[in-house]
């Protein structure tokens, strides 16, 4: 019998007997010539009738989890899930042989030698299958591998896609199921999944001597690696469990510590439908057509805080790729890695980014910019509806608090017309404000310009004091209100799903600087250490007075919202202040922000913070980091039973010098 004899009985058979059995002694042939050229696909292997594979993907069965092992049909059910998985890869190694019959005779050796091998392998697992009373086609068998491989147009492809990809997994998953058998005492199958794993070590190492080979000169193992693998192949593939990821084995099949390195952080999408996730840095400034040239460090640092959001089949734009170090922190402290994109890509990957599932678009804000259709969505995102700029505005939100304030009445301990604005056009209006505001017994007023964020353009000035030119130009709009003696900040936030469902996510504290600059959120108890009095001002009555002052809010403001047709987050900002006349009020709403905000990303975190814990979400100045670094760094990092965080610091972007803040997650009292 000659090579493509052999392979072609292995390939084209529907005896299983046939497609194990040894071939003796085999020839090359001397004028080899394909029987299934390269550019032509098989939809699926000869197989008996109880061997055919499942075609739709996702109607496989999966095999049983590593708590179920210790009952012996289960483990014969593993057993059979394995299985099937070497009878893949003997029939690929039998296909590639007919393909490429004048692929270079070293590399057809190397893959007749591992064929045997892999036929050596289904035999072990079916003989201690039927030993756990198991027989080969009592489940359905997946398709999976030979979909994903069958394609395959170069001998390249194979390496990639079998050898680097799915033998480099099966490099955690033999281990890692032989460790689980000996843990409950079944050492016979242990010993097959070490055999096993033995093997698959010097079949990664085939593929890749061949790879290196074949990739462009001077591109890197896994870039050139990457780049050859499509939908729904990808570098996340080649892993198993996280838990079980085995760099010993990867190092001794040759792959390098950059590329194992790589795997371990990769982070993909497996071709379910993604949502993509995008951070922007400050649309206001965007919507007033502000120059935003001073805002790409902002986007740089602030960019990862997406991760609070993403699942693992999520994709997130940014502007430059987390490092693998801040990657494996990610994976070290618990978070699924979705997968990241640079946005800088060139045409050809946004065509195939384009061609890929995507349910839906959430970005941090939504402008006219980048309201564009990014590719063919489940939920296609709503055009841009002009009338969201409005919402932006400091202007909508005191007009709105007007009406409101109209239509019906509020409780005492709510801020009401003491706390009213004034809007001001024109330097002489803004004289007429403070004088008004000053009539009233304000003393102290806030100059806020009409789009801004994060306290930018924000003034405190006096009443009486009219030296205020260098404040306002001529054709500016702004708003002035009332200076109020605020001792506790708070944001409530909601979402609106793609169908116009609003829902109350829950309302946070922040830290807020004197100036209005975002410095964090308290995670876990908000108001641990506020004084009494505002403790239970706050706490009292179940939270009583939070609980109205949201149910204020959506009677007033989501009709407004969702007249308008907004869709995503969205979060007001309000606070405690303290009147001189009637004590502690709540402000109910200082502004609208009509999008993502820190608070959003707060309350995403603190699902992952113990219960009972304190933490704070922190956006540390460079200089605080400087000063703070080494105490932060030493805090020890540890995690409940459940996962969860009760003690250290997670780091949300690099720490290198050219790092101006860094967000990060501060975990237990200390």
């Amino acid at each position: 019998m000659n090579i493509t004899e052999f392979a072609e009985q292995i390939v084209f058979s529907n005896s299983l007997e046939e497609k194990l059995a040894p071939p003796g002694k085999l020839s090359f042939d001397r004028n080899p010539s394909a029987k299934l050229p390269s550019e032509k696909s098989l939809r699926a292997p000869g197989r008996p009738a109880h061997l055919l594979m499942q075609h739709e993907p996702g109607r496989n069965v999966q095999p049983p989890r590593d708590d179920q092992l210790e009952d012996e049909r289960a483990r014969g059910q593993l057993l059979h899930f394995l299985a099937n998985h070497e009878l893949l890869a003997t029939e690929l190694m039998a296909l590639v042989l007919l393909k490429f019959p004048d692929a270079p005779r070293a590399f057809r050796q190397g893959i007749l030698v591992t064929l045997q091998e892999e036929q050596q392998h289904t035999r072990m697992y079916l003989q201690r299958m039927r030993e756990c009373g198991v027989e080969f086609g009592e489940w359905p068998v997946s398709g999976q591998f030979w979909r994903m491989v069958e394609p395959m147009k170069t001998p390249m492809d194979f390496v990639s896609r079998l050898s680097l990809t799915f033998e480099q997994a099966n490099l955690d998953y033999s281990l890692h199921f032989a460790s689980v058998f000996r843990k409950i005492g079944d050492q016979k199958t242990a010993r097959l999944l070490e055999q096993i794993y033995e093997d698959e070590i010097s079949h990664v190492q085939h593929g890749l001597e061949w790879f290196r080979q074949w990739k462009a000169p001077g591109t890197s193992d896994f870039d050139a690696w990457h780049a050859n693998l499509s939908l729904p192949m990808s570098p996340a593939r080649a892993r198993g469990p996280r838990s079980s990821f085995n760099r010993d084995g990867r190092k001794r099949a040759g792959l390098s510590d950059e590329f194992i390195d790589a795997v371990e952080v990769f982070g993909q999408s497996k071709d379910r439908s993604a949502v993509l996730r995008w951070f922007e840095a400050a649309p206001e400034a965007k919507l007033a057509n502000q120059h935003t040239g001073s805002l790409c460090q902002v986007y740089d640092d602030l960019e990862f805080v997406m991760l609070a959001f993403a699942k693992p089949d999520d994709v997130i734009w940014v502007r430059k790729l987390p490092s693998n170090q801040l990657r494996k922190h990610w994976l070290d402290v618990g978070i699924e890695l979705p997968e990241f994109r640079e946005t800088s890509c060139d045409l050809d990957d946004v065509k195939a980014f384009m061609a890929r599932k995507l349910d839906r678009c959430e970005p941090w804000a939504w402008t006219p910019n980048n309201g564009l259709a990014v590719g063919s969505f489940r939920h296609p995102p709503l055009p841009w509806n002009e009338s969201h700029r409005d919402l932006y505005r400091k202007s909508w939100g005191l007009d709105a608090v007007k009406r409101w304030l109209e239509d019906d009445g509020m409780p005492p301990w709510m801020g009401g017309s003491e706390c009213a604005g004034i809007k001001v056009q024109k330097q002489a209006t803004l004289s007429k404000a403070l004088a008004e505001l000053n009539r009233r017994g304000v003393e102290t007023a806030v100059y806020k310009r009409d789009l801004s964020a994060s306290g930018r353009g924000m003034h405190r000035i006096e009443t009486a004091d009219h030296r205020v030119s260098s404040l306002h130009k001529e054709t500016s709009l702004a708003i002035v209100e009332p200076w109020q003696d605020r001792v506790v900040d708070l944001s409530f936030l909601w979402h609106v799903a793609v169908d116009g469902t609003p829902k109350f996510l829950g309302w946070t504290r922040p830290y807020v600087s004197k100036g209005g600059r975002y410095e964090g959120t308290a995670l876990g108890s908000p108001f641990f250490d506020c004084e009494p009095e505002i403790r239970q001002f706050l706490l009292e009555d179940r939270c009583h007075k939070l609980h109205e002052t949201v149910k204020w809010l959506e009677k007033h403001l989501l009709p407004e919202l969702l007249a308008a047709d907004f869709r995503g987050n969205f979060g007001v900002d309000a606070f405690v202040y303290r009147n001189a006349e009637s004590g502690l009020k709540i402000r109910p709403f200082v502004e609208l922000n009509p999008r993502t905000t820190m608070g959003h990303v707060a309350l995403a975190l603190e699902k992952r913070v113990a219960s009972g814990v304190r933490a704070k979400f922190r956006i540390l100045t460079r200089s605080e980091f400087d000063v703070e670094r080494a105490a932060l760094e030493s805090i020890p990092f540890e995690k409940a039973k459940d996962r969860r965080w009760t003690s250290g610091v997670v780091w949300l972007n690099e720490r290198g010098s050219n790092a101006k803040l860094i967000p990060c997650v501060v975990v237990g009292e200390s």
